[in-house]
């Protein structure tokens, strides 16, 4: 079994031994095999700091219908191998032959929460509880999520994460933040999100998955996500994902990511493209740290029978990339888009810091796009600068655009009125501001709307 590299820190010095907890969250997904026979894998991912990882684990299963119920004592993956320091993942996985069709509810239940965990009252007196509600008629298989955890992230950087929730048999599939539960099932007590800044909250975006927020307080923090299964309107079954984030203090100074494609409005991070008509991006990161960067690629298009996406990585050091390249056909045009994740690793001083670019494909006739949604996101470079830097995006009209540097508190310090604009891309150039060290946002309006904010670092 193919192990996934989770990112962590050599010594994770909010979560130490005395705490006695190893737990940092899980899943439990299930696939069809054909006719009742079934494929069940519990995701667990540990911190090698608490006490050893149990070597089996007892799922139970109940049918909500019949009530009818029996368990499974599954052994973990013995191939289970460290491939960085300080987390772990185990996969304990076994076919399963179920005695009737029907809603399945599927759990497994583990003491104890980590007592470092500060987003909930009592983390040390709750369990972890992960479950899959799940039906069987001989064809289902559950959603799954293609990406693993990002578990740390830095103090005072903008945190970019996609799960990227996935369904195989093309089902409809709702995804929403969640509260961790703890025994039988319950919720715990005193859950609140992770702390954010107020201009960058804790989030996840309804379209794309992507979880967003930029930390404000170190430490361990619980994370849960839903997400819910739909046939022909009818909700058919949910998993649920626990992850640990933990927010550490450290002088790296992220990569910069840009984009270029082909495809209007070619900066972006959304694409409406013809079938049939080759889309092509390049990923650009420049480290200025000069530490060795690493880029990978998952999503829908590249898990296609036909004609699949192609993500081609060039890693090294200071400064690598990528390329996109994807053909899309007829057959494959829908409303919904389909989202890629091209993840960024970084080395820093023991630590790797990872994060997510999300890509939204819609394949279909880019009619009916308005300016705002075909220009949703923009650059800024260089990022680190020395208080100057160029601003480029893309627009379909030639209306004028506000600027707006503000700090991470939300004080405006500078806020100006571009009017040179032109359809198509625009490069404002923007002089020495005056800005004190530190990280700003910087925030582009076109039309009283919000295009898009931007986190700048001034050296």
């Amino acid at each position: 079994m193919k192990k996934l590299l989770l990112v962590l820190v050599a010594c994770l010095t909010f979560a130490t031994s005395s705490f006695a907890s190893h737990m940092m969250g899980g899943q439990i997904t299930i696939s069809h095999n054909s006719g009742m026979d079934y494929h069940l894998k519990y995701t667990a991912y540990r911190d090698m700091t608490g006490i050893p990882i149990g070597t089996v684990a007892t799922i139970y299963f109940v049918d909500s219908t019949s009530g009818a119920n029996f368990t499974l004592t599954i052994p973990y993956d013995s191939l289970v191998t460290v491939l960085v320091p300080g987390v772990e993942e185990y996969v304990y996985e076994t076919d399963v032959t179920f005695p009737n069709t029907g809603n399945w509810a599927i759990h497994y239940e583990e003491c104890c929460r980590n007592a470092a965990i500060l987003n909930m009252m009592l983390p040390a007196g709750e369990s972890h509880y992960f479950y899959t509600n799940f039906m069987v008629d001989t064809l289902n298989s559950s959603p799954v999520f293609l990406n693993p955890p990002i578990v740390l992230a830095q103090d005072s950087v903008p945190f970019y994460y996609n799960p990227l929730p996935f369904d195989a048999d093309g089902d409809s599939i709702a995804w929403s933040l969640d509260i961790p539960l703890s025994s039988n099932g319950t919720p715990v007590a005193g859950y609140t999100l992770p702390p954010s800044d107020s201009l960058f909250p804790f989030n996840m975006d309804p379209l794309t998955g992507e979880i967003t927020f930029l930390p404000n307080t170190l430490g361990n923090f619980q994370v849960s996500l839903r997400v819910k299964e739909y046939r022909n309107g009818v909700q058919i079954g949910e998993i649920t994902r626990d992850m640990q984030i933990i927010v550490v203090p450290s002088s790296n100074r992220p990569a910069n990511v840009s984009v270029n494609s082909n495809t209007f409005p070619y900066n972006s991070k959304n694409y409406t493209i013809a079938p049939g008509a080759p889309f092509n991006m390049t990923v650009s990161v420049i480290d200025i740290d000069g530490q060795n960067l690493r880029l990978s690629g998952a999503g829908e298009p590249f898990l296609l029978a036909n004609n699949p996406a192609v993500f081609t990585p060039i890693n090294a050091a200071a400064c690598a990339g990528g390329t996109l390249s994807w053909t899309p056909t007829a057959a494959q045009a829908r409303t919904a888009p389909y989202v890629i994740g091209i993840r960024v690793s970084e080395d820093f001083n023991g630590q790797v810091f990872q994060s997510d670019l999300s890509v939204s494909l819609r394949v279909g006739n880019s009619a009916g796009l308005g300016s705002i949604n075909a220009n949703s996101a923009f650059t800024l470079s260089p990022n680190p600068s020395k208080g100057a830097f160029n601003l480029q995006f893309t627009t379909t009209t030639s209306e004028s655009v506000r600027v707006s540097v503000m700090t991470v508190t939300g004080k405006v310090v500078s806020s100006f009125v571009n009017s040179q604009i032109v359809n198509g891309v625009n490069v404002i150039m923007v002089n020495d501001l005056g800005l004190s060290k530190g990280i700003y946002m910087v925030q582009l309006e076109q039309n009283n709307q919000k295009i898009g904010v931007q986190r700048l670092v001034v050296e």
